[in-house]
């Protein structure tokens, strides 16, 4: 038995299969647009574009959303001065790269680096310390033996956690030409780099050098006898004591710097923006 379709079934047909796709494409568009999934941490707020900038392009790696908010520190007041010239600034994010806003929530000063010939300079910090960043404060000094002690205290946590509150400094003038201090936590015992040194039972007579201290931001500065010359200024950044980040900031009297722990270089290091690692197995991921 033969089935006779009408003449025109066929194309009657092709038309209801179009029509059918067109149903479906345009059911599938509402259904995306009406029904699309958004984060519960999203929900609520309209899209924001934000550029992240390196805050130390050497090195530096690009926070995901959680980590982000994970890590945007106190808030703080937005510093007022922030006119440091370009290599006296210190690095307000060694952590990871931030974006303005982050900066500002650390309360420190945030500013492009300069596009050169060659772009920006590597290395620079966009994200620095201002002059009036809050750091310890050096209390009751005294002589020692060997040199001196005091206690250093800070009244404005920072932005990594578990700060140490209270610290202890010995100075110790060891020889006429070395000079040693020690920053330590008095409350718990902290693993040390277990180097030896030489075992000295008084304070030297004649030392070369002058050691003098910045009260409030606490600081050492060293300088030459001979000259005046200060070799050592650790005024110029704020002091860092937390359970996993420790910081002491200097300026360098000169740009020929040799040794600096064990690893592969030239003989010369070089002073503009280069990290080192010191005492660490690799660099820090």
């Amino acid at each position: 038995m033969r089935v006779r379709h009408p003449p025109c079934s066929r194309r009657l047909l092709a038309i209801c299969a179009l029509v059918s796709l067109a149903t479906a494409a345009l059911l599938g568009h509402i259904l995306l647009h009406d029904f699309l999934l958004v984060p519960r941490e999203l929900s609520g707020s309209s899209p924001v574009l934000e550029e992240t900038h390196p805050a130390h392009q050497q090195g530096a790696s690009r926070p995901g959303p959680r980590d982000a908010q994970a890590h945007l520190g106190r808030p703080r007041a937005v510093p007022t001065q922030c006119d440091v010239p370009p290599n006296s600034r210190f690095d307000c994010a060694p952590d990871k790269a931030i974006t303005r806003e982050q900066c500002d929530a650390r309360g420190c000063c945030y500013i492009p680096a300069k596009q050169g010939l060659r772009g920006a300079q590597m290395g620079q910090p966009w994200c620095f310390f201002p002059p009036s960043y809050p750091s310890y404060k050096l209390e009751n000094l005294s002589s020692s033996e060997m040199g001196y002690t005091a206690t250093l205290t800070r009244t404005t946590p920072t932005f990594f956690p578990k700060d140490i509150l209270t610290l202890r400094l010995d100075v110790m003038m060891e020889t006429e030409n070395r000079l040693h201090f020690t920053i330590k936590d008095p409350a718990n015992r902290r693993y040390e780099v277990p180097l030896e040194t030489p075992r000295v039972h008084s304070r030297a007579p004649s030392p070369l050098y002058s050691v003098e201290f910045s009260e409030e931001p606490f600081g050492v500065i060293v300088r030459r006898q001979l000259d005046g010359r200060v070799l050592l200024n650790t005024t110029v950044a704020p002091l860092f004591f937390a359970d996993q980040f420790l910081q002491l900031s200097t300026s360098l009297p000169s740009q020929y710097i040799t040794g600096l722990a064990e690893h592969l270089s030239p003989l010369m290091l070089s002073t503009s923006w280069t990290r080192v690692t010191l005492w660490n197995r690799d660099l820090a991921p």
